[in-house]
């Protein structure tokens, strides 16, 4: 059994590695734990990439015949939906920086970007392991549409995470007052704005993923 990491697999490492040693450096130097928050976010926004590999693991080696694993596969990719705007929603850290001390904000500022930069490349990594995942079991043409529907979700996600202040755990301990409150925000032109460019963003972002991922693939076919 090779229990080597694949080389994505070691890019988040690295990544995470470089923002664990910026927390731990910050932590050092100030002696106060003031950004710590960034531990739990980015907990979050790497749990996506697991809930779509179980799932691609599932159909690899068992497939996606029997009713049971056609339940678990989409239940699994159902929450990587749900999670998924975790994986972006570090970008909107940066608004810290106006209440952080002044003479850190340049190593605060660094700090924050290589954290939101680790949580938007593990993002859009399990996004198009989805998107790969939802090709195999639709085909191409609704594969594209659910990766559209999941950035477009995701953009209002990412407004409900840092303006109206829920999580996705809150789809587990209050669904009810979830869902009421966002339909209540629909009407809100703020949320309508932000979830707009959210939306655009992720779908230009990973559009630029998706080609980088396809053509490193097409040079070591052509090889």
């Amino acid at each position: 059994m090779n229990l080597r990491p694949s080389k994505p697999t070691i890019s988040v490492l690295i990544l995470m590695a470089l923002c664990s040693f910026l927390l731990f450096l910050r932590i050092y130097k100030t002696g106060t734990f003031l950004g710590l928050f960034l531990v739990w976010n980015l907990f979050l926004a790497i749990t996506p990439i697991i809930f779509i590999f179980l799932a691609k693991k599932i159909h690899d080696n068992f497939g996606f015949k029997k009713l049971s694993l056609k339940i678990a596969i989409i239940g699994l990719m159902t929450t990587w939906l749900l999670f998924f705007p975790n994986s972006p929603y570090i970008i909107t850290d940066l608004m810290h920086l106006g209440h952080l001390p002044k003479n850190l904000l340049w190593f605060d500022s660094v700090g924050i970007f290589i954290t939101a930069l680790t949580g938007l490349i593990v993002g859009l990594y399990s996004m198009y392991n989805f998107q790969s995942l939802s090709k195999k079991l639709f085909g191409s043409t609704i594969a594209w549409f659910l990766v559209i529907s999941s950035a477009i979700l995701s953009g209002f996600g990412l407004y409900l995470g840092r303006f109206a202040r829920f999580n996705s755990w809150d789809l587990f301990s209050n669904p009810a007052h979830l869902i009421k409150q966002s339909l209540v925000e629909t009407n809100n032109p703020l949320a309508i704005q932000t979830t707009l460019v959210f939306s655009i963003v992720l779908i230009g972002l990973y559009l630029s993923f998706y080609n980088l991922i396809s053509l490193r693939h097409e040079n070591i076919k052509n090889a």
